[in-house]
């Protein structure tokens, strides 16, 4: 394949002749030909289906997916490029970085996680009214409504050990 560089090279810039390219790096004439008229086709557009989103929606699409992870390539495609399929969404999320993994997963309490919140709350045992009035209670379960499956999060594929 190195040989590819040297026809180019010689062909381009040197103009010598097919025939003579292919005495001095010992190819047949047609492999110099080959080489010559592939790169001259690949230069040219590529034919076949013209892409359904462009530079804009692609990057639309991988904004909206890096602000909230846990949409799914069904609700990105729903909400910004209703008229591509979810493949496309896929493949366009994918082709920026992304790849739809199962979320990191908490570890579970240990007995030492245990005896230090039995400690905690041994010590608010005999709190007052006033005290706790002072307090804010959040809660970390997250509520679905939908079963959609297992849930799946888009996360870039490179540096995110932690994921793999």
């Amino acid at each position: 394949m190195e040989f590819r560089h040297a026809i180019y090279r010689l062909y381009d810039e040197e103009h010598v002749s097919e025939r003579k390219i292919a005495q001095m790096l010992g190819l047949s004439p047609s492999t110099v030909h080959y080489w010559i008229i592939r790169r001259r086709e690949s230069a040219t557009t590529k034919s076949g289906r013209p892409r359904v989103t462009d530079a804009h929606k692609d990057q639309n699409l991988y904004e909206a997916s890096r602000k909230d992870p846990f949409l799914s390539a069904v609700d990105l495609q729903k909400e910004w490029t209703p008229a591509c399929s979810v493949d496309t969404v896929r493949n366009r999320l994918k082709q920026k970085g992304l790849k739809c993994r199962t979320p990191a997963r908490k570890p579970f309490l240990t007995q030492f996680h245990r005896q230090m919140r039995y400690v905690y709350a041994h010590s608010k045992l005999h709190w007052s009214v006033s005290e706790w009035h002072r307090v804010v209670f959040s809660d970390e379960k997250i509520f679905r409504s939908s079963s959609r499956g297992a849930l799946r999060v888009y996360r870039p594929v490179q540096g995110s050990d932690r994921f793999d």
